[in-house]
């Protein structure tokens, strides 16, 4: 405990971690001002206009040679406006709960990238300054030193987790009070219903494959090649241009037992379509558990066979 202390504050005694907390702050600020600002309230008249948008999808499925997704598609539009006007359900406008969701998308890509550098340069740098010599010489086992630092990492990404969704709420209920949306959507042929809260909680809990994974990842890097920019460099290559590796790979059945293919967690969110038919959030978990171990397993040991002078 007193070396995760220890880590907490060097790791706020940086002035580059008072940034990314402001910055993070910031970025839902701005956005709140500017939704705010710019927001039209829900015309009185949205009766007309979602029975126009039934009209002109009708002709669209009338007129044009559509594919079956496609189609789908406006069949599914017509159910959901129809339900509208057969209910008397206003089209949403932004919400608490809405507002929430939309930041929640942004602050978990922000984040991923904090994280990463600190995850990075938290025991890389110790290697540049020098200052690793002096650490490794203390009586205390070079694993629980590394697990600290590990530890410092994952409670800081998730301090900027918290301080973000708290603010959130916040200016969501300040700004547009506390009434929810009611998102409708098409589940095996009929118009239901959405629940606001799961459907938040159901992507905040699997925007974590992505928040730990990085960080694991970032941490094996820096450790190995003692290089702060290769692991940031390599951990959002991996974090953000692994849905193009995966759909070029995709014809090949071992891109299902790679980890980037999963570490996107919210393609296995309600309703949503996987990149790769046939993967399950199980198969993601199980995946995402074993990459972690074999990442963290070889931190340790290079970690803590690395000589002192090094």
């Amino acid at each position: 405990m007193k070396l995760v202390v220890n880590e907490w504050v060097k790791l706020w005694a940086k002035k580059s971690t008072w940034v990314m907390l402001i910055l993070m702050l910031l970025l839902v600020i701005v956005p709140a001002a500017a939704i705010k600002y710019y927001d039209d309230p829900v015309n009185e008249g949205w009766q007309q206009s979602s029975q126009q948008l039934i009209t002109d999808f009708e002709k669209i499925i009338e007129e044009d040679d559509l594919n079956e997704s496609t189609g789908s598609y406006y069949y599914e539009r017509i159910m959901i406006e129809e339900y509208r006007l057969e209910h008397n359900i206003a089209p949403n406008g932004t919400t608490m709960d809405t507002f929430m969701s939309s930041t929640l998308e942004v602050v978990s890509m922000v984040i991923t990238i904090f994280i990463v550098t600190v995850a990075a340069g938290i025991v890389s740098s110790e290697f540049s300054t020098g200052t690793i010599k002096m650490l490794l010489t203390r009586p205390i086992a070079r694993w629980k030193i590394l697990l600290s630092k590990l530890v410092t990492t994952i409670i800081f990404g998730l301090t900027l987790y918290i301080s973000a969704i708290i603010l959130s709420a916040i200016l969501g209920a300040t700004l547009w009070g506390t009434a929810l949306s009611t998102p409708l959507e098409v589940i095996e042929g009929q118009v239901v219903q959405m629940d606001v809260w799961s459907s938040y909680f159901e992507m905040f809990f699997l925007s974590f494959g992505s928040f730990f994974m990085s960080i694991f990842f970032a941490f094996l890097i820096g450790t190995i090649f003692k290089s702060s920019s290769l692991a940031i460099g390599l951990t959002l290559f991996s974090s953000f241009m692994s849905n193009i590796v995966v759909m070029l790979l995709s014809r090949y059945e071992f891109i299902k037992f790679v980890w980037i293919t999963h570490v996107n967690l919210s393609q296995y969110a309600t309703n949503y379509t996987p990149m790769i038919p046939g993967t399950t959030l199980t198969l993601a978990l199980t995946v995402n558990f074993v990459y972690a171990v074999i990442f963290l397993t070889i931190t340790f040991i290079v970690f803590n066979k690395r000589d002192v002078t090094a």
